[in-house]
């Protein structure tokens, strides 16, 4: 049984949006997963989307410019799901990277196999427990779910670009600084108070190198006041994906009106 004109530009787009978005959501877009498996998980996933969507009607394109035309916007849906979704894991990175600071670890970066790129270590050591915390609450299912429920919502080749997409991707983004000081803020005062003891006792004992000191001193500080803020960061992480599921869905109807 052959497959019409019309049901291959359905495939065609529907492959589109959910590779687009794939390959930007967190876990998903690690760069040590082969660009073929994504491409493989994309098309498996568009297989499984198709059954659903045939009642849909969508008309073979006319010329090569309304077909373009058309896998741009789904490209385009893809790209705003995939970046909103991408935002979760933005206040992990920023806490890490001030708290490295803190701890005198801001020139010591490492290369991230997941994303190509180099991150100070306890960002990377909080990526990685964030990514946990992701699979274990289900996150990924979350984002598949929404992936495919975006085509009931933003009907193929329809999508409506409005104000309020930019408002919720500014609302998420303003929430990544509040998330960094709320995960941050407990290795952060710790640290500070650290710093604020060692200044009281070089003015008391200047004969001390306090440098020499300072150092591993408020390494190990810092390293204590991680592992006892770990619940703390669990808890915030639950509720910054909390927030992404309502921004997320709310995102969904504002594309599909």
């Amino acid at each position: 049984m052959g497959i019409s004109e019309n049901e291959f530009t359905l495939f065609l787009l529907v492959f589109t949006r959910i590779t687009t978005a794939f390959v930007i959501f967190p876990v998903f877009n690690s760069t040590t997963i082969p660009t073929q498996t994504k491409i493989g998980a994309g098309l498996v996933l568009s297989l499984l989307a198709f059954p659903l969507l045939k009642s849909t009607s969508v008309m073979a394109p006319a010329d090569i410019s309304h077909l373009l035309l058309n896998l741009s916007t789904e490209v385009l849906v893809g790209l705003i799901l995939g970046f909103l979704a991408s935002l979760v894991f933005a206040g992990v990175e920023l806490a890490g990277q001030l708290i490295s600071m803190q701890m005198g670890f801001g020139i010591v970066n490492v290369y991230d196999p997941q994303t190509s790129r180099q991150v100070p270590i306890v960002g990377q050591f909080y990526s990685y427990i964030a990514m946990m915390i992701f699979l274990a609450i289900d996150g990924h299912h979350f984002l598949l779910e929404g992936l495919f429920k975006s085509f009931k919502t933003i009907p193929v080749s329809s999508a409506s670009l409005k104000s309020g997409i930019v408002e919720i991707n500014m609302s998420m983004m303003s929430s990544i600084f509040v998330s960094a000081i709320k995960i941050g803020i407990p290795v952060i005062v710790t640290l500070l108070l650290t710093s604020i003891a060692l200044g009281l006792v070089a003015r008391a004992v200047p004969q001390m190198n306090v440098f020499f000191v300072g150092m591993p001193l408020k390494i190990g500080m810092g390293l204590l006041a991680l592992s006892f803020s770990l619940p703390l960061f669990a808890y915030v992480f639950r509720n910054i994906f909390i927030q992404f599921q309502t921004e997320f869905l709310k995102l969904l109807r504002i594309l599909g009106q």
